[in-house]
C-alpha cells in the first residue's frame, strides 16, 4: 500500500513539472494555406497536427472554413479528418464563453495569470506583398507594419516574451502577391494549466452554490 502511494505521488509530481513546448508554423502563399502545430513534452513525447489545406468558402449560412487535419504521432500519421467551422459554431463558442464569464467571478484574472506563465522563446513574422500598383503597395506596407506592431504589443502584454520578435514587410512593386509566414515557440509547465483549470472548476461550483442559496424558496 505504501509503494502504491509513493508511486502515485511520484507520478503526480512528474505531471506537475512536465515541461511542454508548443511550436506553431503558419504560411500562406497565394491561395494556399498551411498550419502546423507540434506539441512536445520532456523533449521526447511528440504529437504533431498538420493542417495543409485551409479553404474559406461562402455558403447560404455565411462563410465557412474547411480544414483538413492530419495527426502525426512519433513520425506516424494516426488520424486524418476534415473539419468544418461555420459562423454558427463560432457564435455558439462565443456564447459559451460569455456564459462562463457570467458564472465565474474574477475569471479574467485567472486567465491573465495563466497566460503570464507562458514563455515565448521564438517569434518571427515575415510578409511579402504587392498589389500591382506602387502607391497602393506602399500604403498597404505601412498599414501591415502598424497591424503587426499592435499585435506584438498585445502578445507581449499577455504572455512573457523572452525573445525579440523578428518581423519584416517586403513590398513587391510590379505584381499582385501575398506571401506570409509566422513561426513561434511557446513553453509552459503542465502543472500551471492543471491548477488553473482546477481553480476555474472550484469557482464554477461556488457560483452554483451561491445561486442555489440565493434562490427564493416556495412555501
Amino acid at each position: 500500500m505504501v509503494w502504491v502511494f509513493v508511486g502515485l505521488l511520484v507520478l503526480f509530481i512528474l505531471v506537475i513539472i512536465t515541461p511542454v513546448q508548443v511550436t506553431c508554423f503558419y504560411s500562406r502563399e497565394g491561395n494556399n494555406d498551411h498550419l502546423e502545430i507540434t506539441i512536445t513534452a520532456w523533449g521526447v513525447i511528440r504529437r504533431k497536427y498538420d493542417i495543409p489545406v485551409l479553404l474559406l468558402k461562402l455558403t447560404e449560412a455565411g462563410p465557412e472554413l474547411v480544414a483538413k487535419e492530419e495527426t502525426i504521432q512519433q513520425g506516424r500519421k494516426v488520424r486524418e479528418r476534415v473539419k468544418d467551422f461555420t459562423r454558427r459554431q463560432v457564435k455558439k463558442w462565443y456564447q459559451n464563453y460569455r456564459e462562463l464569464l457570467e458564472k465565474v467571478r474574477d475569471l479574467m484574472p485567472l486567465v491573465k495569470e495563466l497566460f503570464r506563465r507562458i514563455r515565448c522563446t521564438h517569434f518571427e513574422w515575415h510578409t511579402l506583398l504587392g498589389t500591382g500598383q506602387a502607391a497602393e503597395t506602399g500604403a498597404l506596407t505601412g498599414l501591415i507594419w502598424g497591424v503587426k506592431s499592435m499585435i506584438v504589443g498585445v502578445i507581449s502584454n499577455a504572455i512573457s516574451l523572452r525573445a525579440m520578435p523578428a518581423m519584416s514587410v517586403q513590398p513587391v512593386w510590379n505584381q499582385p502577391l501575398l506571401h506570409t509566414k509566422v513561426h513561434f515557440v511557446l513553453h509552459f509547465y503542465l502543472g500551471h494549466f492543471l491548477f488553473s483549470g482546477l481553480k476555474v472548476i472550484l469557482r464554477v461550483r461556488k457560483s452554483k452554490q451561491r445561486k442555489w442559496q440565493a434562490a427564493p424558496t416556495r412555501a
